[in-house]
């Protein structure tokens, strides 16, 4: 009987180290990279929904998009490029940080490039910084195909 019940001791500590290592890993690894990956999701529906808007210009407009949508787009680009960059700065570990050096991937060079695209006017500019970063952050630019 004192057999079994240090066998059950054993079985309840183990499954208490192993409950807190879950909670550890899942609290300081898992949760800040999720957190940086749906940023950077968050940021790249952003700049295809910016790019997309620059796309339906009519030539009417000579190639500028309505002003204040396309503010809109680009502050909320501005705001989550930040957030990628805190993620990347502070949450994330450092091995993983060291991955994402190890693909060539930089929020901090994407996040510069993104930072005055307000104050560019020229659209083939705009569009060039903003394939840029997406280049930078390792987001490939959907293919479309004409209907």
């Amino acid at each position: 009987m004192l057999f079994l019940d240090s066998l059950l001791l054993i079985a309840a500590a183990a499954s208490f180290v192993a409950g807190v290592l879950g909670y550890i890993i899942a609290r300081l690894w898992i949760k800040p990279i999720v957190g940086y990956t749906v940023a950077k999701r968050k940021l790249d529906r952003e700049l295809n929904r910016y790019l997309k808007q620059m796309s339906e210009t009519s030539p009417t407009t000579n190639g500028k998009i309505d002003a204040s949508a396309g503010e809109r787009v680009l502050r909320s680009a501005r705001k989550l490029a930040m957030d990628l960059l805190s993620h990347y700065n502070g949450n994330i570990p450092y091995w993983y940080r060291l991955l994402l050096d190890s693909r060539q991937e930089s929020p901090e060079r994407a996040s510069g490039l993104l930072t005055n695209l307000n104050k560019i006017h020229d659209p083939q500019q705009r569009r060039s910084r903003i394939v840029a970063a997406k280049k930078e952050l390792q987001l490939h630019e959907k293919k479309t195909t004409p209907k």
